[in-house]
């Protein structure tokens, strides 16, 4: 067995991101279902266009 005969006092270095990648997972499909339904517009009272030509 190979076992690390270093000291014990070292900190660890790595960062685990298998959390970090289910949140933002999560989040992305909480966003996708969501946004589709935010698609409330404001009305704009748009001024008709004249043409002169002659």
């Amino acid at each position: 067995m190979a076992m690390n005969m270093g000291s014990d006092d070292t900190a660890m270095s790595e960062i685990n991101v298998t959390p970090l990648v289910d949140v933002m997972l999560v989040l992305l499909t909480i966003f996708i279902v969501t946004a589709p339904l935010l698609t409330n517009a404001v009305p704009v009272n748009l001024p008709k266009a004249t043409s002169d030509l002659s």
